[in-house]
Formats: structure tokens, C-alpha cells, sequence
């Protein structure tokens, strides 16, 4: 049987079909023109509803990137550095076993036994607790607190151990070479972390957060088109702030007051030393204080005590009423009083000595500091004199002193007992500031000088003087005779064999001082205290008596011991080193500021040549390293410095030891820092025996004693 080919039957085209194919052909002519017009429109206008696609293709291609300003160091008066910026590092470790470069070797932690013991000797976590967080199942870990903020030593430590798996992320950082020195003065930063990988550093108190913006600088931006710059903004790095602060001053008031804090673990202490003519505050600390470069520790106490935290002053108060009421012609030094209590309003003013104290003038009055003379006082004024003169002295208003956050003080002054109080240093709430402020008019002839922190701000670019402090004179409260009388009397308290100062007395070293003490009871349930420890005990002291160069004020609340018995004492302990030092030094160093010396610039420069430079130019040259060229030294060049500062060069090659007799402990401290050796001490003023002779070779691993003495 023969195959047949099969037919395939052909449909007839049929006219509908015809033209639905002619209908889509004419549609599909006509989209394609229309675009083809839309294409010739837009070629031609280069915008499509309005968006111009020249501009979208350039921004395309077009990019922005910000220069981070760098933050302004802060130094004290001698120029060393009190804070500046470094680097710190965030440590994670990866785990992914699928992370490997390009050669295909591992980027995750292969041996997580031994990545876990080393970095427990560089970081605060324990070997156990790190292989815990090495065997999670995630792609990457990190470390906590512990690994964060790491300095660059631990990170260079880390490094070198060349550990597989563990990176680093590193930001910009401030850090505080003299730790918990001036800590509330100085103030504190935050870090913020932007999305992007870049921190932002705010000031939060001090000095950090009043010159926020002219530490912070401008920064600058960075403008691109592909891989070109087309155009860019300067940065403006941060200006370097410089304070009225004496290093050597302020190390003898910090160490003496660890030894005051530790001996009597009071609740709050404060301590403040201002040139009395200019206003400049040379030395200043509070306890509790803080470590600034310890992160994981947040201050136990925010308040700068200098500015904030107003209290009750308690007798140094008395000071100023005796002015107001000599001004006024009140006081009546040789009349008498009956002492021991004293009622005004059925309210009843008590003597802190007791009762049946029997009849005293009331210059004997002053010197034994009686609440009764006092209150009488007030109400021979009157108390719309007495307020006046309170306004007067710039009592109750900010002393504009360049700190964030100060307090103007209060007071109550309603009634007859309140104004009566406020004459003794109660009813009054104060600050330390306010306090020395006052008492200028007096150490001044009547002329009240502003209180001031910062020397000069200075263009870090330029090392041009942007901002210069200055000496200014806030009022004139009080005559000058009456300034030179209310001095006379404040020297009782201190020579009278029952003044209340006796203890801060300075005639055997020379000096006549005037001074006047305080105790305020604490008010508890409206309730004054009747316990001496809880209380605020306070000294103010005006030296030397004639044309004082110094005002020294102290403040302890509630001291929980009395190793002297009483704490006056135990204060004089603090106040005779630190203010016989100042005295000592003050004619050289008065001297001293008409002969400023530019800094030379050193760096780059054979050891043999920057010491010879530095030596002429007036300064004293210590030397971390003896051989090649220096390459960093401790004070910034091209500023103006005291002469005779020291000046720490480094270099490479062995450290030897200087002769450090007649260095002061902070000149001691800074070379151990440089050097990297432990420094102990004993006594206080300047070096007078150190354990390791002149040459001889020093280590990180050395340790070296000295031993101070005050200057006769």
C-alpha cells in the first residue's frame, strides 16, 4: 500500500483578518513616531517634565565628601598640653569561614583558642568569655566595652600578634595627658558616631563645652565630578585654647588635696587660687573629680563646684557685711555686745562658740567670728542698705566668667531673722567664684576684678592670637579706705592667739596674711544642723595683707573625719604649700611674663643642634632619645612661652637621666610619661634628690623616687 503525503488544510485569510492587521500596523507606525518625536524633543531640550537631564547625568557623576575639622588642643599658661585629640580603635573579629582575600587565605578567626588568650592580656575580658563570643554562629563579633576604644598602644599591641580574623575600626578621639588634673575645669567630650563611619566630637562641661566652637573649627567640603574635583570649601581646623593655669601650682593643689580628701573623706571639697590684680585663675580642683580618659566611669559628680551647686558660705561672709558696714559708717569696732544668742522676731541667732561668753567688742566679735555681732551689724546697716551692698559686690548674678551653667546664687530676705542671717553667711546661697570675686574689692582697694579660665585663644593654623583674656573691673562696691580696714581687721583672725584662721598663719615663712574662716550648718527639713561635721567649712584668704598678690578660698561640706581634731588645721595643711609656693615664685615669675620667648620650631633638627637652639632661645631641654634628628617636642612651636619652661625633645637611640634637681613634680611627671618609667614622689615644691644619677641609662622599666621640697 503506497504512503499518501498528508494534506495540511489552508485557512482562508478572511477580510476581518485583513484588518485587525492593518489597525495594528497603523498603531504600531504611530507609537513608534511618537516616540521618535518624544526622543528628537527631549535631545533637543534636554529636560523631560521639567527635570534637566544635563544636570541629572552631571549629579550622576557628582559627589560630595566633608573634611572634618580637627579639634583645637587646650593647654595651660606654660603651653603644655592639658587635652588633644588621638585615635581610638573598635575591635570585632569575623567568623564567617567564607571570608577569605584574594589568594584565597582565611580573614576569619581560625584558631580561636589563641585569639582568645592573647587579647586577654591587652584587653579588660577574660580568655574564658572572649572564646565565648569567638564560638558564635554570627558573621562577625565584637568584644563590648573591652573592645572599644582601644588607645594605640593596645591596638599597635594587637597588631603585632597578627591574629587572623580580628580588624579594627578607628575614629578620632580626645584624650587628657594629666588624667584626673582639673578635670571638671578642663571638662569632658562626647563622641558621636554618624552612619557614614564619621564621629563628631561635642564638649559636655568645662572649658570643653564653653569654647565648643572655637575648639570645634568648620569643616570643610569636597566637591567632585567622577573621578575629578571641581570645587572644595576649606576646612577650618579648631582654635587651641590656652588657660590662666600654673602646672607647677596646680600639681601642688591636686596632690595636697588627695591627701586632704583622703585623711578627712569629706562629701564635696573645692579649692581655688586667683591672682588677686588680674583676675587669672592659676590653680583650681574639686573633689569628687574624674578621669576623663576613662570612658567606662562617668563622673560621681557633674557640677563644676567653682560655678555651680550654690551653698551657704557660712562666716566668710562676715567679711563683706564688716565692709558694708564701715562703708556706711556703721561699725563701731570698740563698742561691746552681749555674745551667745540674740532674738529678733521670737527666732533666736546663736553663737557657734556657745553661750555665757560674756560681753566682747565687736572687733573681738569678728576675729572669733560671733553671729550675734553680725546680726546687730545687719540691722544697724538696715537691710535695704545691706541688700544693696549684697547687689553691689555682684552677690546674686552670674560672674560671667566664661563656664557654661552658672549659678547666680539666692536668697531669702523676707523676714527680720533672714535678713539677720544672710549676714553671717546663712539664708545666702554662693559660689566660689562669687566668693573670690567679692573679695577682690577688698584685697583690691575697693576695685572688684572678673574672675578668668581662659589666657588666649590662638588660630592653630596660624599661631595668630584670635582672642586675648583680659583683666576686667566689674564695680567699685567699697572705698578703698574701707577696703585697707576691713584687710587690717581680717588679720586678727589670723595673729590673735583665739582667731579663727590662726592656723593658716604664715608669719614664720615672712608673710603677713589676712583671712577670714567659715562654718555653715547644713539645713536639713528646714532644720539647721547642730552637728560640727555636717557642715560646709569654708577659709578665705587674702596674701600677703599689703597689696595682696594672691585670694585663696576653700570649701568642705560635711568632712566625715577630724584626724586634727578640727579641720581647720587639716586645711592649713593644703594652703601653706600650695600658697607659700606661689608667694615664693611670685616676683621671678611677674619678672618672668615681660620675657616671653617664641617656641622654636626643632623638629627635623640634629639632637646636638635643637638642644643648642632651645637652650639659647631661654628654655630648659630634657631628652627622650640621643641620636638622629628630633622628631616631636612638648611645647608647641612658634608660640610664646615663659622662659626657662621645660622643653622635652624626642628622638631615637637610649634615654639617659637628666638632672632634675629644681624641676618642679609636674616637669618630673611629663618627662616620665614621655620616657614611659614609673615616677614616685615624696613632699612637695621642687626636686631635691632623685634616686637615679645624672647619665645613667633609664628604661619603661625603671622606676625612679624624688623628693621635693617647698623653696625657703
Amino acid at each position: 500500500m503506497k504512503n499518501r503525503a498528508r494534506r495540511i488544510p489552508v485557512k482562508k485569510i478572511t477580510k476581518n483578518t485583513r484588518i485587525f492587521g492593518i489597525l495594528l500596523l497603523s498603531a504600531t507606525t504611530v507609537v513608534i513616531l511618537g516616540l521618535g518625536v518624544r526622543l528628537f524633543i527631549i535631545a533637543g531640550n534636554k529636560s523631560v517634565d521639567g527635570h534637566n537631564l544635563t544636570k541629572a547625568t552631571r549629579e550622576a557623576f557628582m559627589g560630595k565628601q566633608n573634611v572634618i575639622a580637627s579639634r583645637g588642643k587646650i593647654f595651660d599658661s606654660d603651653g603644655q598640653v592639658l587635652a588633644e585629640n588621638t585615635t581610638v580603635y573598635n575591635m570585632y573579629a569575623i567568623l564567617n569561614k567564607n571570608q577569605k582575600d584574594t589568594n584565597g587565605k582565611p580573614l576569619y578567626v581560625t584558631d580561636k583558642s589563641k585569639v582568645a588568650r592573647q587579647l586577654s592580656k591587652v584587653i579588660n575580658l577574660k580568655e574564658k568569655e572572649i572564646y565565648k563570643r569567638l564560638s558564635s554562629k554570627h558573621f562577625q563579633v565584637e568584644f563590648g566595652t573591652a573592645g572599644k576604644n582601644l588607645t594605640i598602644a593596645q591596638h599597635n599591641k594587637i597588631e603585632k600578634m597578627k591574629l587572623t580574623g580580628i580588624s579594627f575600626t578607628s575614629h578620632q578621639a580626645r584624650t587628657y595627658p594629666n588624667d584626673q588634673m582639673a578635670s571638671h575645669l578642663i571638662g569632658n567630650v562626647n563622641m558621636t558616631e554618624k552612619s557614614n563611619g564619621q564621629s563628631t566630637i561635642t564638649g559636655t562641661m568645662g572649658i570643653e563645652a564653653a569654647a565648643n566652637t572655637l575648639l570645634s573649627g568648620k569643616n570643610g567640603i569636597k566637591s567632585y565630578i567622577g573621578q575629578k574635583a571641581d570645587s572644595s570649601q576649606s576646612v577650618k581646623n579648631g582654635d587651641n585654647v590656652y588657660l590662666t593655669l600654673d602646672s607647677s601650682l596646680q600639681t601642688t593643689l591636686e596632690t595636697r588635696m588627695d591627701t586632704f580628701v583622703k585623711s578627712t573623706k569629706p562629701a564635696r571639697a573645692v579649692a581655688v587660687l586667683m591672682e588677686a590684680k588680674t583676675g587669672r585663675i592659676v590653680a583650681a580642683t574639686q573633689r569628687p573629680n574624674f578621669n576623663p580618659n576613662n570612658k567606662a566611669t562617668s563622673p560621681t559628680v557633674w557640677s563644676n563646684l567653682l560655678d555651680q551647686g550654690a551653698f551657704e558660705p557660712g562666716s566668710t561672709m562676715k567679711g563683706i557685711t564688716m565692709a558694708a558696714a564701715i562703708d556706711t559708717g556703721k561699725w563701731q569696732p570698740n563698742a561691746t555686745f552681749q555674745s551667745g544668742t540674740y532674738l529678733i522676731d521670737g527666732k533666736q541667732v546663736t553663737d557657734s562658740f556657745g553661750n555665757d561668753q560674756g560681753v566682747m567688742t565687736y572687733r573681738e566679735g569678728f576675729w572669733r567670728s560671733s553671729n550675734v555681732a553680725f546680726a546687730k551689724t545687719e540691722q544697724k546697716i538696715g537691710s535695704q542698705t545691706w541688700r544693696n551692698y549684697l547687689e553691689k559686690f555682684k552677690f546674686l548674678q552670674s560672674t560671667q566668667s566664661g563656664l557654661n551653667g552658672e549659678e547666680s546664687g539666692s536668697f531669702s530676705f523676707s523676714y527680720g531673722i533672714d535678713q539677720a542671717n544672710t549676714a553671717f553667711g546663712q539664708a545666702i546661697r554662693v559660689t566660689p567664684l562669687q566668693m573670690i570675686q567679692a573679695y577682690s574689692a577688698i584685697a583690691n582697694n575697693g576695685k572688684e576684678i572678673r574672675p578668668y579660665f581662659i589666657d588666649k585663644v590662638v588660630d592653630s593654623a596660624t599661631g595668630e592670637i584670635v582672642k586675648q583674656g583680659k583683666t576686667k573691673t566689674v564695680a567699685h562696691p567699697i572705698k578703698a579706705s574701707t577696703a585697707k580696714q576691713v584687710r587690717k581687721y581680717m588679720i586678727d583672725v589670723v595673729n590673735k592667739s583665739d582667731g579663727t584662721a590662726k592656723e593658716f598663719d604664715l608669719r614664720d615663712y615672712g608673710y603677713q596674711i589676712a583671712a577670714k574662716t567659715g562654718t555653715a550648718q547644713i539645713s536639713k527639713n528646714g532644720q539647721y544642723s547642730q552637728t560640727y561635721k555636717d557642715a560646709i567649712h569654708s577659709v578665705m584668704v587674702l596674701a600677703p595683707e599689703k597689696n595682696p598678690k594672691y585670694i585663696f578660698y576653700m570649701a568642705v561640706q560635711q568632712p566625715s573625719q577630724l584626724p586634727d581634731g578640727d579641720i581647720q588645721p587639716t586645711m592649713s595643711k593644703l594652703f601653706k604649700p600650695l600658697m607659700l609656693q606661689a608667694l615664693n615664685d611670685s616676683d621671678s615669675a611677674v619678672k618672668s611674663k615681660t620675657t616671653k620667648q617664641t617656641v622654636p620650631n626643632v623638629v627635623g633638627k640634629s639632637v646636638a643642634d635643637a638642644k643648642s637652639i632651645m637652650t639659647k632661645a631661654g628654655f630648659r631641654v630634657a631628652l627622650v632619645g640621643s641620636k638622629g634628628k628630633v622628631n616631636s617636642q612638648s611645647l608647641q612651636a612658634n608660640q610664646k612661652s615663659l622662659t626657662n619652661q621645660l622643653v622635652i625633645l624626642t628622638a631615637k637611640g637610649n634615654t639617659y637621666m637628666p638632672n632634675m634637681i629644681g624641676w618642679s613634680l609636674v616637669d618630673a611627671q611629663s618627662f616620665a610619661r614621655q620616657v614611659g618609667f614609673k615616677l614616685t614622689w615624696d613632699g612637695s615644691g621642687y626636686i631635691t634628690q632623685q634616686s637615679v644619677g645624672e647619665n645613667q641609662l633609664i628604661v619603661k622599666s625603671s622606676v625612679i623616687s624624688i623628693a621635693l621640697k617647698e623653696k625657703e
